[in-house]
């Protein structure tokens, strides 16, 4: 690595929406189970993403709304 790139921060998003506002809905021996605040989406899946590729998703997200 140069010393001019930084190590990206990687966020954990809604593979709906793109949103870093998730929480835990349930948890234990079967798994967790995440909720978006912002769409409503629930599963066990979650995207780990850059800054780019979450805004990328937000962005395809907002264009399928309309």
């Amino acid at each position: 690595m140069t010393p001019s790139m930084k190590p990206e921060k990687i966020l954990e998003v809604c593979p709906v929406c793109g949103s870093s506002e998730l929480y835990l809905e349930a948890g234990g021996y079967t798994g967790k189970v995440y909720r978006c605040k912002r769409c409503d989406y629930m599963g066990a899946l979650i995207v780990e993403a850059d800054e780019e590729m979450a805004r990328a998703i937000r962005e395809d997200y907002d264009q399928k709304k309309l």
